[in-house]
């Protein structure tokens, strides 16, 4: 049986609700919880719980949740911690995730026993260890900009495509579905998410000589290094390392090429195209769900946007 901690977090002068997917984003994606949640009780008070499979420490915790209270002015709030009872929590929540069909790609895990729909372009991946299960909109913005891509590439492919923060290698494989001639890169600079999406790529029967994945701390990685320049850059991080990101990323992306930033609330993203606008690159269109963007960008000589592509 897997032990499972809770974390609960209690925001009782909270309305709005981009405030909450701000402290959602520290513990799915700071933290890596393995699943997040919030409900709005009858009291007008949000509550958040996030599951470990790991004894969160918590004044590591009650430091990274520090900036967005006081980012939006609010009091900080303690955290409760719980070990729940022993139970195959890992099974449950997984069998609470339906099949996703987003664009051409269809998302399920190993707990789904329908078969694909015709034409589709399957992905197996369950929660585990590592971030992106393409149920979050961060994940789904980003299959959403490729089936895109692929459209301009009319029946072509990009040679080289790199998943920068590739987590469960999610975008990764995705790359290497719709595009099978194409040499995809998965980096991340976790150990832990490297074995996790090696395993997903063998049970997506996808190649090794088609998709390479290794430890790297951003660009500073060899198999990065040698591996450019990317027709395709796939970055689902966080707002801020992807602004401190842009100089060392663009010289990795071809003259020709196509970047996909995630991760990114609502109101971060013009400060993150404005940081790769500094450094050579055009913004190309914008993918809103819900309280989260997804920026295409490209470089400047790429040439200008078509009118159907602009954001509204």
């Amino acid at each position: 049986m897997t032990t499972i901690y809770a974390v609960r977090l209690d925001l009782p002068d909270v309305t709005d609700a981009k405030v909450v997917a701000g402290f959602e984003a520290v513990f799915s994606e700071l933290l890596e919880s393995e699943a997040t949640s919030h409900i709005r009780s009858s009291q007008e008070r949000w509550h958040i719980e996030a599951l470990f499979l790991f004894s969160p420490d918590e004044a590591v915790i009650t430091q990274l949740l520090a900036p967005v209270f006081a980012q939006h002015q609010l009091v900080p709030c303690a955290v409760q911690v719980e070990q729940l009872p022993q139970r195959d929590w890992l099974a449950e929540n997984r069998a609470s995730f339906p099949a996703l069909h987003i664009g051409r790609f269809w998302i399920y895990g190993s707990h789904i026993g329908d078969a694909p729909p015709p034409a589709s372009l399957p992905l197996l991946v369950d929660a585990a260890q590592a971030f992106g299960s393409g149920t979050h909109p961060t994940t789904e913005g980003c299959l959403r900009a490729m089936d895109m891509i692929n459209r301009r590439y009319r029946g072509r492919a990009p040679r080289f495509t790199l998943d920068m923060g590739c987590g469960s290698a999610i975008l990764g494989m995705a790359a290497a579905k719709l595009w099978p001639s194409c040499q995809v890169m998965g980096a991340d600079n976790d150990p832990v998410a490297i074995k996790v999406a090696e395993g997903n790529r063998i049970r997506n029967q996808i190649a090794p000589t088609q998709m390479r994945l290794g430890v790297s701390a951003g660009f500073s990685g060899r198999l990065v290094r040698q591996h450019g320049p990317y027709d395709v850059i796939l970055a689902n991080i966080l707002a801020g390392p992807l602004r401190k990101m842009a100089p060392s990323l663009m010289p990795h992306l071809a003259d020709n090429g196509w970047l996909v930033l995630s991760g990114i609330l609502n109101h971060q993203a013009a400060m993150v195209a404005q940081a790769y606008g500094m450094v050579g690159a055009r913004l190309w269109a914008k993918i809103r769900i819900g309280e989260w963007t997804s920026l295409v960008m490209r470089p400047r000589q790429a040439g200008q946007m078509p009118a159907l592509w602009r954001s509204k």
